[in-house]
């Protein structure tokens, strides 16, 4: 690495220069936010196109860098006539050794003794356009991701009544009525509290259990399916007590609870979904977490008609979906983009 490249490694912060925002970047020894912790006005120490290193803690994170910059606390940067996205590949591609007995580090003399294979310069760039292409796709994709979520947030926050509220800030123009403010309890039909257990192992009923519900893979028990589609289940037990979920139908779990609903289930759902914080807050035992026993007595919903109801389910669930696509759609081209790196690279 040392013949082909030049290596510098970072020096101090100069706090009298740094600034929140500013023209040229200063770089540390981080993979978070870029590793930008700051701009100088008008100075930098390496031209770009260069590439960057973590040196330590989790060493050997290469980036490629397109913007003048400075790199501080232990990071290292290789200014080269590769292609630099390429070079950066290269080196990820890389297994390290520490050297050191305490925290993980990789200096400027370690990094120079490592090599990579090089192709022609027609090569090089025709792999960093490519990879090039693949990341900024993902970051659209993630962008995109991004503003669904806030999206959702800022309708699950307008579209539902405050507690002391019975009309909402944002509403269909066919809605009129006041809505009402009920106890929880009056809202389900049945409360199911889950009985069954993993070592009840068979082919009866789909196995809802916290795994399952967080995307892990189905499996079957011997027990008779008591929770459906259309009901809500909440964890009942645990550090992540009052999450909600919906959509599942199986044998319920022992650290969980199902409501079946009176009307909309996927209105209440993504109601209670809304309200998560305030149930982490409000309604679970402080030492080991549980939500309190009388949970659907005391907590109170404002409901609108069923009409209503189901118009704004059908709107959040419809940007949960879109969510949920795009989600894949990222994790599809990362896997493309991992296929790629291990293939094209020697």
């Amino acid at each position: 690495m040392g013949e082909i490249s030049n290596i510098i490694a970072g020096g101090d912060k100069n706090i009298n220069k740094i600034k929140k925002y500013g023209k040229y970047p200063v770089i540390a020894n981080s993979i978070n936010k870029n590793g930008i912790v700051g701009y100088y006005d008008n100075e930098y120490r390496v031209k770009a196109p260069a590439v960057t290193v973590t040196g330590r803690g989790e060493i050997g994170h290469a980036v490629a860098r397109f913007q003048n910059f400075t790199p501080i606390v232990r990071l290292l940067a290789l200014s080269s006539k590769l292609d630099p996205i390429f070079l950066a590949n290269s080196i990820n591609k890389i297994r390290f050794f520490n050297e050191s007995t305490g925290v993980p580090q990789l200096t400027k003399p370690q990094l120079s003794t490592y090599s990579i294979i090089i192709p022609s310069v027609e090569e090089q760039n025709n792999i960093g356009k490519l990879i090039l292409l693949i990341e900024k796709y993902i970051h659209l994709q993630q962008r995109k991701l991004k503003l669904l979520k806030v999206m959702k947030k800022a309708l699950s926050q307008y579209m539902f009544c405050q507690e002391i509220e019975f009309v909402p800030i944002l509403r269909f123009n066919s809605f009129s009525d006041k809505w009402k403010y009920e106890r929880l309890k009056n809202l389900i039909v049945k409360e199911i509290k889950g009985k069954a257990k993993a070592d009840m192992k068979g082919t009866k009923s789909t196995y809802i259990d916290t795994a399952l519900l967080n995307g892990g893979s189905i499996t079957k028990v011997d027990s008779p399916t008591d929770t459906f589609h259309n009901d809500i289940i909440i964890l009942w037990d645990g550090s992540q007590a009052g999450k909600i979920y919906h959509g599942f139908t199986g044998a319920l779990g022992s650290t969980l609870k199902s409501y079946k609903p009176k009307y909309s289930g996927g209105f209440l759902y993504q109601y209670l979904k809304s309200k998560e914080p305030i149930i982490f807050l409000r309604y679970r035992t402080p030492n080991i977490p549980h939500v309190v026993k009388d949970f659907t007595e005391i907590f109170k919903i404002n409901i609108p008609s069923v009409k209503e109801q189901e118009k704004i389910s059908k709107t959040l669930n419809y940007l949960d979906q879109s969510i949920l696509v795009e989600t894949k759609k990222i994790g599809s081209i990362k896997k493309i983009k991992k296929f790629l790196l291990q293939n094209m690279f020697i």
